[in-house]
């Protein structure tokens, strides 16, 4: 974990628009969420007050609400990826500079132990691995856990119990879960970032010395090998897909069990009343709506560990130290002001 917190400075520059980003995920999930329990509560109320409630039951504002968090649902979902990216595209392309201008002053010799496929895929592909840092891990984590907190404080205020009963789920699944796909996700991560890296060098390898195989007669034998590095690259980017469907089906597992469990609850009264009626879609909306937020939490921390092997590769270059440095240019300090006039 250490090796990324030199990356992690780097969102400093960006903090604003960053911050932002974050913001405005928060916004949207909560808008979902409000859309999904206002419009569950509203149906069941609709249809509880059937023909008898048609003038007294009062259905304008739940309808404008229903309509308010749709576009502002809409409108953050579509301003919070703008922001997101356009941060992100910030940070990689500060990030691609600073690298670049490590690799510059190096002599042949400080780079020698790096082939040049293997310099470029670092210097590409590597850096580009590092924009989950803040897309997959940092934003979906904030946002959940702020989430979860305005959830269980507006639920409390029509059942204490059943607000913190499904915040403790939520909380549970939110420190659990990461952990566990991070572990199981690690090696997976590490293993495909230099696989990627080491299939990329064949390939260029085997492109630029097809005069010298042809002759010696290896064209064969390197493409077998080049073909068996591709066939564990794929085999590693299955797991890791394998890995990511685990997690969503623990995912919908959870919030199935959870709205078994709220059902349950939520059949003995709400709030002191025994016959809670539409409440009960309300809670069982809002507890399945908020379950959106975790759902990314749960794969990201798997993707974690290709993070940081990238990272790692990234952080051997840009640590090397030129052999030969020159002090910065000293300007002489101003000696006066002159002037002169011709006749």
């Amino acid at each position: 974990m250490r090796v990324l917190l030199p990356f992690l400075a780097l969102y400093r520059r960006h903090s604003l628009l960053i911050s932002l980003g974050i913001l405005l995920a928060i916004v949207t999930l909560l808008a979902s969420i409000g859309l999904l329990a206002l419009s569950g509560w509203f149906l069941a109320a609709s249809s509880l007050a059937g023909l008898a409630g048609l003038l007294t039951f009062n259905y304008m504002l739940p309808a404008a609400g229903v309509r308010g968090a749709a576009i502002f649902r809409t409108a953050g979902r579509y301003a919070e990826r703008v922001v997101s990216h356009d941060a992100t595209f910030r940070v990689l392309s500060h990030l691609r500079v600073f690298t670049f201008s490590k690799i510059l002053p190096l002599t042949p010799g400080g780079i020698a132990r790096f082939r040049q496929a293997d310099l470029l895929n670092r210097l590409v592909a590597d850096v580009d691995t590092l924009d989950h840092l803040y897309l997959r891990v940092i934003s979906p984590l904030i946002s959940a856990a702020v989430v979860i907190l305005v959830v269980t404080y507006g639920l409390s205020w029509l059942d204490p119990a059943l607000a913190l009963t499904l915040g403790g789920i939520l909380l549970l699944l939110l420190l659990l879960v990461p952990p566990v796909f991070y572990r199981a996700g690690k090696p997976i991560g590490g293993q495909l970032t230099a696989l990627r890296g080491q299939y990329r060098t064949d390939l260029t390898a085997w492109l630029q010395g097809q005069a010298e195989l042809v002759v010696f007669g290896a064209v064969n034998d390197f493409r077998q090998t080049l073909n068996a590095t591709e066939q564990r690259w794929q085999r590693r980017q299955w797991q890791q897909a394998s890995l990511s469907g685990k997690a969503q089906a623990l995912m919908i597992l959870a919030s199935g069990l959870t709205v078994t469990l709220l059902l349950w609850l939520t059949a003995a009264g709400i709030g002191g009343d025994t016959q809670p009626g539409a409440l009960i879609a309300l809670f069982v909306f809002a507890a399945l709506a908020s379950f959106e937020a975790l759902m990314p939490v749960a794969g990201a921390f798997q993707h974690l560990g290709q993070v940081i092997a990238s990272a790692t590769r990234v952080k051997q270059i840009i640590d090397r130290q030129p052999e030969v440095t020159f002090p910065p240019p000293v300007r002489p300090p101003p000696t006066g002001l002159s002037l002169a006039c011709g006749s």
